[in-house]
């Protein structure tokens, strides 16, 4: 797999489990990270957001304990299943 590739799986992955988590996706298409909201949320203090340079989750601080407990939950699921991802990099050509 190339770089690209392992992002897009990374981004799939993790939408896949906070779409299990009950998160709405939010995606503007405009820069690199994703949006996830519940639909109960009344303030976008409780928005988790998906850098997918960085690949991780964030909230601001003064978010909900059960949106800081999600952001953790995010965190600890992707972790292992980014560095799994990444070994999966072959190289386009060989190094002489």
């Amino acid at each position: 797999m190339n770089k690209k590739e392992i992002k897009n799986a990374i981004t799939k992955d993790v939408c896949a489990f906070v779409t299990k988590l009950g998160y709405m996706i939010d995606d503007d298409g405009f820069h690199g990270s994703l949006e996830f909201r519940k639909p109960e949320s009344k303030t976008h203090d409780d928005t988790i957001e998906w850098n997918r340079s960085y690949q991780d989750a964030v909230c601001v601080n003064w978010a909900s304990d059960q949106t800081k407990l999600d952001v953790q939950a995010i965190n600890a699921y992707m972790f292992p299943r980014i560095e799994w991802w990444n070994a999966q990099y072959t190289p386009k050509r060989a190094a002489a």
